[in-house]
């Protein structure tokens, strides 16, 4: 005990010692306030309104994509979901630490829910039904903080805790999700308050975050739960950019994630990704396995390896906001273990598709990708590269 000691005093004076240094931008700017309403339309919401507002400050010259920030948001969508949070972002002002907190409410009022595991079935005859029969309502509120300390030039140690409060609802009486519940195949239905302590290690030597050329980022990272549910989950992740040519024009990337767990995981936390920075959900999604849906298949154990092929068809490189115009063709492959099913390679689900990006700022990022997949031709708007 007294070495724990030692090594958390140690870790917090390290951090009070770099907090104010700030090798690129060494006054920082002030505050601008921002204010940001727009649409957005999908078949399983229908039209959504969103607002982002809140203070920010002008990007740095530093790999994070975002400076320091402190952000509200919030959305309605015609199907009823609606959500709030109330976030701060601290990535990249200095490079000795960096810290992200989040509160939010929302009510997710057409979650998917498909079953579980990798091979889940489909009928398509119910698809249309109202209420849908592959949905639920999902009520999620939470607290979520971050904070990552440089240990030696590139690695940064990890720590994060998630406390989240669940109410899991179905929508009818004839949904999968109501059928599952009376059949004990899904006993986590209703609330649940859960905390996940996590520890874990980054190395990261991309020259940038949203867009890069060159580098590697490897993460490894334990999650322990606490509350109504008892599990770990466990994540591996490693991505690689190699500039093909002198100018880095042509960018080969390569990914792999791997997340696994041991314990009894609800599905609704199932349905979340495991993540070193910013909350995500899904397996599928532009973030995951692209062209699939975000929740079709769902278990807590998954593996997701992709390749991209990018090129700058337009490069204007100024440090604080560039512009660039991007293609790329990618190929991306994961799939999901059930409970008890030993890990296999067979029967993967996949991706192939080309697509474009524009780039009008470190952050911001929009593009769209087509392509098949398992599931057939389809195509998405992103606003981020996958990986």
């Amino acid at each position: 005990m007294p070495r724990l000691r030692l090594l958390v005093l140690l870790l917090l004076t390290q951090g009070c010692l770099y907090a104010p240094r700030d090798l690129e931008n060494p006054t920082p700017l002030p505050f601008r306030y921002t204010l940001f309403p727009y649409p957005t339309y999908d078949a399983d919401e229908g039209i959504q309104g969103w607002l982002t507002t809140g203070w920010r400050r002008p990007t740095n010259l530093l790999p994070a994509p975002v400076s320091e920030s402190i952000m509200l948001d919030a959305r309605y969508a015609a199907s009823g979901t609606r959500g709030i949070s109330l976030s701060y972002d601290r990535p990249g002002r200095a490079r000795a630490w960096r810290l992200y907190g989040r509160l939010a409410s929302e009510r997710l009022n057409r979650a998917p829910y498909y079953g579980l595991g990798n091979e889940a079935p489909e009928v398509d005859s119910l698809a249309g039904l109202d209420p849908p029969y592959y949905r639920y309502q999902l009520l999620r509120s939470t607290a979520y903080g971050v904070y990552e300390l440089e240990a030696v030039r590139h690695v940064r140690l990890h720590a994060a805790v998630q406390a989240r409060h669940y109410r899991a609802l179905p929508l009818g009486p004839n949904t999968l999700f109501a059928q599952d519940i009376a059949a004990g195949i899904v006993p986590e239905s209703g609330s649940a308050s859960i905390a996940e302590l996590r520890l874990g290690a980054v190395y990261d030597s991309r020259d940038e975050e949203a867009t890069p050329s060159r580098g590697v980022f490897l993460e490894a990272m334990v999650a322990t739960s606490l509350g109504d549910h008892t599990y770990n989950r466990y994540l591996l992740g490693a991505r690689v950019f190699v500039p093909l040519n002198e100018v880095e024009s042509w960018v080969l990337g390569l990914r792999q994630t791997t997340e696994l767990a041991s314990g009894n995981v609800p599905f609704y936390v199932s349905y979340e990704r495991l993540t070193t920075w910013y909350l995500e959900d899904g397996f599928g999604g532009q973030r995951s396995l692209r062209l699939q849906p975000q929740g079709r298949y769902v278990d807590a154990k998954r593996y997701v390896a992709s390749a991209d092929l990018r090129h700058k068809i337009l490069d204007i490189p100024y440090r604080a906001s560039p512009v660039r115009l991007w293609g790329l063709a990618f190929a991306d492959a994961g799939r999901l273990w059930n409970t008890g099913e030993s890990i296999s390679i067979a029967d993967l689900h996949w991706s192939v598709g080309v697509g474009s990006r524009l780039q009008v700022s470190k952050g911001t990022v929009f593009g769209v990708d087509i392509g098949g997949s398992d599931a057939g031709t389809n195509f998405a708007i992103s606003t981020t590269f996958a990986f």
